[in-house]
């Protein structure tokens, strides 16, 4: 099917290419035609006599019979040889123009599945425990209170993914103008956002702020980026000996947001895929008591690559992760 895809689309622009060479041929043959067919000047004639006149057209004729010959063989030869180029260019320009294309509708499918995935399980979750509850005969109040309570949870993962799924659509939308604004009042805001569910699990979260330092950025994305790179290391740190450190860094060329955890940190194949949506590695973070859908960070880079930002990572297993969002100026 791939193949077919390719082919059509090169015969298609092999055709335009043979279309413009013959163009340009027959404007060619036109031309020389045009130039061979032109009589000679008065003057010249009048100089000649009869026979010489004669013996001279003759000699011209067949002159321009030859080079027309030449000219038409050396045109067919050009678009002989043009077909060939042309075939194999558009062999490489339509490989080259379905890739991304293909690519993106790969990854929709793919997205497609996962979501659907994730959607029925905890959909299946829902239903299996309402359908044990109703076989029972006698369901007593604190039965009942379980299985509400389970409902409940599965509920609030239906709700966090759609969200998620939500945020994900809106982040490939169109962004706004750029703000002027201190880079404190960012920091601020985020660590706000966050300092209650860093107090439930008993994780510090460390600042540096540099007041006064101004910087014109997407606020909304940065806003965003910066809570879900929170929001990451809050999840993946061990609970009470957890640390979060966020920080700015101003450069020459550019304005680096810094968050750093002591986590169990990602091995450098999963630091390949940590972007991709629904992805999650599968060491030492997955088997933490983190829950998620392996969102969060494509959202991120969804935002990051619109506004034309950054994402670095710096991570070993066993030795925390540091993402770094870099903002040119």
């Amino acid at each position: 099917m791939k193949r077919q895809r390719v082919k059509r689309l090169a015969l298609s622009y092999l055709a335009v290419i043979m279309t413009l060479s013959l163009v340009f041929s027959v404007i060619i043959y036109a031309v020389t035609s045009t130039q061979l067919n032109r009589e000679l000047p008065p003057d010249d004639h009048i100089k000649q006599s009869a026979d010489i006149e004669d013996q001279f057209h003759h000699r011209l004729e067949r002159r321009d019979n030859e080079t027309r010959e030449m000219v038409v063989i050396s045109l067919i030869a050009l678009n002989g040889a043009m077909s060939v180029f042309g075939y194999w260019l558009s062999l490489v320009l339509a490989r080259r123009t379905l890739a991304p294309i293909e690519r993106s509708i790969e990854q929709q499918a793919q997205f497609v599945s996962n979501a659907s995935h994730e959607l029925r399980t905890p959909l299946a979750a829902l239903l299996l425990s309402n359908e044990i509850a109703m076989r029972k005969r006698v369901l007593t109040d604190e039965k009942a209170r379980q299985v509400l309570s389970q409902n409940v949870d599965e509920i609030k993962k239906l709700t966090n993914l759609s969200n998620s799924l939500l945020d994900l659509a809106k982040s490939e939308n169109a962004l706004g103008s750029p703000e002027l604004i201190d880079i404190s009042e960012i920091i601020k805001e985020v660590i706000g956002q966050y300092s209650r569910a860093a107090k439930v699990k008993q994780v510090k979260i460390f600042h540096n702020i540099p007041d006064g330092q101004k910087v014109t950025l997407q606020v909304n994305a940065v806003r965003q980026i910066l809570s879900i790179l929170v929001d990451n290391a809050i999840k993946y740190v061990p609970q009470k000996v957890g640390e979060v450190k966020i920080w700015a860094r101003l450069n020459k060329n550019s304005v680096e947001f810094i968050v750093k955890d002591n986590g169990p940190g990602i091995s450098s194949n999963d630091q390949k895929h940590i972007f991709e949506r629904f992805y999650r590695a599968d060491a030492a973070r997955t088997r933490t008591d983190a829950s998620g859908y392996g969102l969060g960070l494509a959202i991120a880079k969804t935002l990051a690559d619109r506004c034309g930002y950054t994402i670095r990572i710096k991570s070993k297993p066993s030795a925390g992760a540091e993402f770094i969002l870099v903002i040119p100026n």
